[in-house]
């Protein structure tokens, strides 16, 4: 197809069109990156104005990349692709197709990549000889005979002019794949108090609505470190996946190593403290006399200040009097215990400290923290594969593009008087100074078979 006859393909098929296009995407991008995406309107006029506020909202500034000015800039782009590749792919095929064998002395002589040679040798011998140096270099020759010279021609990697546009084609590819997580995937959140299991998630819409788990996600455990400073280091969701009552997958997970079970991808995105909420790990060892065995019993319960527990069977009591002289809960922890063998007793505790009482035989250890609820971002995306092919796919046609060239060789044999002539000749359509050097490699080879006996004219 001739797209030069219609001015409106013409223009998608230029080259300066695509590029003014994807400076564009590119500006756009930029503008995405730096103004925080998917906030309110009250939180843009409280950092940009009021006035500035509305013009972000109706430019689509706020939700840069699912406005339908920049989808229309990627769709512009993608007809360019396709009508810029429709139109020269025919004219590289042709050229691939090419009869090469068309090509005589005089032309061959014109190359200015050409290397002359002379020999007295037979003629039938010399041809053998030729090509059996090419064939040990990998060269795959194809030979025409015309009236007085032989003239083999070999070429390699033909199909990486083909490189620029399995890029054109990576690009659609990526652009599907991210249609196809627009359409069919969604960005959810849910906080999971710890030690809870949830059924649910709220999809990041303006109606919140609740998207049922295909499964059951529990959060056995979070933490958090902190810097010296006080500031948050490092905080972390241990989760489980349940099929019915069976676990079926478990993961810690931090910020930058997501949770993926079932096509949903589970990413540690904040968190909140629990009002009046902790964790306490209790501990209880005993020591047999009769067969002098280490009994142990481990027992996890979330707890509040100022209200009674039970440990196990209603025989042992512990009460959290007091959360902290810091007034955030975070320890040190006044205790109130009580097993019923002696008198209740009261210690302090530090946050995330094991500390042991002994009573009597028994001794049991408590290590007592801040209750959190993890704020998990679920996103589902079926089409993320379809962009990591488009990614791979990129990459192989770049360096096609880039680092492959197509290279062509031509040697012509040809009886002048009583001795044989030999030019040797080739072109590349890049990296012309690498070619030179395998040219002067084959030309070398030539000159080191015995059975010719060449001479470089």
């Amino acid at each position: 197809m001739d797209f030069k006859e219609y001015s409106f393909a013409k223009l998608f098929a230029s080259v300066r069109f695509a590029i003014f296009i994807i400076s564009l995407i590119v500006l756009t991008s930029i503008i995405g990156t730096i103004i925080p995406q998917g906030q309110s309107l009250g939180f843009y006029a409280a950092k940009y104005g009021q006035e500035n506020a509305i013009i972000m909202e109706i430019l689509g500034f706020s939700n840069m990349y699912s406005s339908i000015w920049f989808q229309s800039l990627l769709l512009i782009l993608c007809n360019n692709l396709v009508i810029c590749s429709l139109d020269r792919i025919p004219q590289v095929l042709s050229f691939m197709k090419k009869d090469n064998l068309s090509a005589d002395i005089a032309k061959l002589m014109r190359n200015k990549d050409k290397i002359l040679f002379t020999s007295n040798k037979d003629r039938q011998a010399a041809e053998i000889a030729v090509q059996s140096v090419l064939e040990q270099k990998k060269w795959k020759v194809q030979t025409k005979r015309n009236a007085d010279y032989l003239l083999i021609f070999s070429e390699k990697h033909a199909w990486s002019r083909l490189g620029a546009y399995v890029v054109h084609v990576s690009i659609l590819v990526i652009f599907l794949g991210a249609l196809i997580g627009s359409f069919f995937g969604f960005k959810a959140f849910v906080m999971v108090p710890e030690g809870e299991t949830v059924i649910a998630i709220s999809n990041r819409n303006d109606e919140q609505t609740q998207i049922p788990l295909p499964f059951k996600l529990r959060c056995d455990a979070f933490d958090i470190e902190y810097y010296d400073s006080g500031m948050p280091k490092e905080y972390r969701s241990d989760l489980v996946a349940l099929e019915g009552d069976k676990e079926v997958m478990k993961k810690l997970i931090t910020v930058n190593d997501p949770f993926n079970f079932s096509g949903l991808t589970f990413y540690q995105s904040s968190y909140e403290p629990m009002q009046d909420q902790y964790v306490v790990e209790v501990s209880t060892q005993s020591i047999s006399k009769e067969n002098n065995r280490l009994n142990m019993v481990n027992k996890k319960i979330y707890a509040e200040p100022r209200k009674r527990q039970a440990v196990k069977d209603k025989q042992m009591h512990f009460e959290i009097l007091e959360t902290g002289a810091d007034g955030h809960g975070h320890g040190p922890y006044k205790i109130w215990f009580d097993d019923e063998v002696g008198e209740p007793v009261q210690f302090f505790a530090e946050d995330k400290k094991s500390v042991t009482i002994e009573r009597g035989e028994l001794s049991y250890s408590f290590k007592i923290k801040q209750r959190y609820a993890t704020g998990l971002q679920v996103v589902k995306d079926p089409g993320v594969w379809i962009v990591y092919a488009g990614f791979a796919l990129m990459l192989f046609g770049l360096y096609v593009a880039f680092f492959m060239s197509h290279r062509r060789l031509w040697i012509a044999i040809q009886e002048t008087g009583a001795n044989l002539t030999i030019i040797l000749s080739g072109s590349s359509n890049k990296n012309k100074a690498g070619f030179s050097i395998t040219l002067e490699d084959i030309a070398t080879r030539l000159l080191n078979e015995k059975t010719l006996e060449l001479r470089r004219m």
